[in-house]
């Protein structure tokens, strides 16, 4: 615009010298010369005029320059972050799930219960969205390097699909305080639909204490003092029952884990300690018993398709923290004698597909079966009393499909078989879809 208006002046200021200079030259003209120069004058006036109105006509026509752009605004939803009044920063996720299972021959339940099957379904298909799953991670930062988290985290797995805590805890730089899985349990279970958890394996959720810190960059141990919860056998009347036992103190965990290099996998060994009394009126005299485990395992991606998973326990005078465990202990002859057993879980996942994968496992649980415990259970199986398990195995395959990032199907067949100490089997087997959609 303001190149336009000083060409626009220019062009005036040009006009007016041409006037000017042929007047002064007709001044000192003669008539003939005269006539011709204002003449020429004329055409020198009309060509400046025809100028004047071409830069107006452009002037017109072109439109202003346009104002320098504005850098674009980005919007990520994953971004979006709920601050509550008192700081914390609130994350939501969680899943909706719907499972069915066709029952072979095995517990009627709406998972596998392979531990304790008689085999009395057969030819039947439970459903169930029990596992629909909802959980709030916390996050409130408090300056000077300190770190304040925590999380609430609730299924449908309760006593008739009622609400049930799984996590719930606070953290505070390296402490934890509150329920959440075990410290002993193993972070290498292969893949497994079932929400009834493999043969192997454990998912107990305990309060505890728990401290972590850093040995080396992919080194760290994990320390615990988590809540006694195992139980005795004991006969009551013609039936073999079971209860609680009396913890004086808490239940001592340690893990230490190893990365592997560029993230592909993990390795763990980890232990644990426990003391007890047998509850009073057993005739146990209140003589204390030690319990304690040992574990290893680990997990490697062989290749970006193949991953593979193995984890081993043995246990001694404990029995809720691994799946299909007999009691911790029971009396003979008024002594507290303790079971004791080994456990393993194997398998690899591979990914056929970007969307689809599959896994094929393996799980077992061998009690030793020539100790003074298992010789008074078998005692009591004999005399139709109870069932304690010898050995129970699982093996299990799956396909999952991913259709969509959110969504996940799967497919799955579970053979499962206890053996008693006294030789009676009773085998689970079923078929169970899956349906998910996470958040």
């Amino acid at each position: 615009m303001k190149l336009a208006l000083n060409q626009k002046g220019f062009v005036k200021k040009a006009i007016a010298v041409a006037v000017v200079t042929s007047a002064i030259q007709f001044v000192h003209a003669g008539p003939e010369q005269s006539q011709s120069e204002i003449e020429q004058l004329r055409a020198e006036v009309a060509e400046l005029r025809a100028l004047v109105q071409q830069q107006q006509n452009v002037q017109r026509v072109t439109p202003p320059p346009a104002p320098p752009t504005a850098p674009a605004v980005r919007f990520d939803p994953k971004d979006l972050k709920v601050t509550t009044q008192k700081g914390a920063e609130v994350k939501l996720y969680g899943f909706v799930r719907g499972d069915a299972n066709y029952i072979i021959e095995g517990s009627d339940t709406d998972f596998n219960g392979v531990a304790s099957s008689t085999g009395a379904a057969k030819d039947k298909l439970r459903a169930t969205a029990q596992t629909t799953r909802l959980g709030l991670d916390f996050n409130t930062p408090v300056g000077d390097g300190n770190k304040v988290g925590g999380k609430i985290e609730v299924d449908f797995g309760g006593t008739n699909e009622a609400l049930r805590i799984r996590h719930a805890y606070l953290t505070y730089n390296n402490w934890l305080f509150g329920q959440t899985t075990s410290n002993f349990l193993s972070n290498h279970a292969p893949e497994m639909l079932d929400y009834g958890t493999n043969v192997g394996g454990g998912t107990s959720r305990i309060p505890q204490v728990r401290y972590g810190f850093n040995l080396a960059p992919a080194t760290k141990a994990f320390v615990a003092l988590e809540e006694g919860q195992s139980s005795e056998s004991y006969l009551n009347g013609s039936t073999v029952a079971t209860r609680d036992l009396k913890y004086k103190l808490p239940v001592l965990t340690a893990k230490l884990t190893q990365g592997f290099a560029q993230g592909k996998g993990q390795a763990s060994v980890r232990g644990l300690v426990e003391q007890y009394d047998l509850a009073a009126g057993t005739g146990s005299n209140g003589s204390d018993k030690t319990g304690w485990g040992l574990a290893i395992g680990a997990d490697y991606q062989i290749s970006p398709e193949l991953k593979v998973f193995g984890d081993y326990s043995h246990v001694k005078g404990d029995n809720k923290y691994l799946y299909a465990s007999n009691t911790a202990a029971t009396i003979v002859n008024g002594q507290a004698e303790q079971n004791e057993f080994d456990t393993f879980q194997a398998g690899l996942t591979y990914k056929i597909l970007p969307n689809l994968r599959t896994t094929l496992a393996y799980g077992g649980m061998y009690a030793d079966d020539s100790n003074a415990y298992a010789n008074q259970l078998r005692t009591y199986e004999i005399a139709g009393y109870g069932n304690a398990n010898k050995e129970v195995r699982h093996a299990w395959i799956n396909l999952v499909y991913t259709p969509a990032k959110p969504i996940d199907l799967g497919i799955e067949y579970v053979d499962g078989q206890r053996k008693t100490f006294d030789g009676k089997k009773y085998d689970d087997n079923r078929v169970g879809l899956m349906a998910k959609y996470s958040f």
